[in-house]
């Protein structure tokens, strides 16, 4: 399993437009300067609200790319607003190389890849593909925004799945704007 974070856009953008509600203290031109840094301290008490006071959290983007089971894929799909992926397609990439231990994330066995790599050698695509483990891990670039990942956090903290807690722990140990999560997810 892995997950690194690629970039991060939108936090001055999205401060500045969460003020725009008490934009009469605040010329367009002030914006940048004097309005981010006042209402950057709004952020993060309106963070932890829900019901839309917490909509601008919807314009700060990160895109990561994460390599996880399928099993997890399965779960994660479940996500769809606010959330797009683009993966390491099994169709078009299971084909072209041996797989390895090191494509799953468990200690699968020799004999089972000695048959996976069997079907790859004889080109059989539709063997392979109904019998592959729910382990084989994949790769995929995933573009959401904080609130997306909020809810994720909020709604799979302390899965059962390993992995749950793996992503709800990665991204709050390495986005640039942690707080934004909202104290009351920890």
């Amino acid at each position: 399993m892995e997950i690194c974070i690629r970039d991060e856009a939108g936090y001055e953008l999205a401060i500045e437009g969460m003020a725009f509600s008490h934009a009469q203290e605040c010329s367009f031109a002030e914006f940048p300067a004097r309005c981010t840094e006042k209402y950057a301290k709004r952020a993060d008490i309106l963070a932890s609200k829900d019901l839309g006071h917490n909509k601008f959290l919807e314009s700060i983007i990160v895109w990561f790319d994460m390599r996880m089971p399928l099993y997890f894929w399965k779960q994660f799909d479940t996500y769809r607003v606010g959330v797009t992926k683009q993966s390491k397609s099994t169709m078009h990439t299971l084909m072209k190389r041996e797989l390895t231990k090191d494509d799953f994330c468990y200690n699968v066995s020799d004999r089972r890849l000695s048959y996976w790599n069997n079907l790859i050698a004889i080109n059989d695509f539709d063997t392979i593909i109904k019998d592959l483990s729910s382990g084989y891990l994949q790769t995929r670039r995933v573009c959401m925004s904080y609130k997306s990942i909020r809810a994720i956090i909020k709604q799979r903290m302390n899965h059962k799945l390993p992995e749950w807690d793996y992503f709800c722990s990665y991204m709050r140990n390495n986005l640039e704007y942690p707080e934004l999560l909202g104290s009351d997810i920890w």
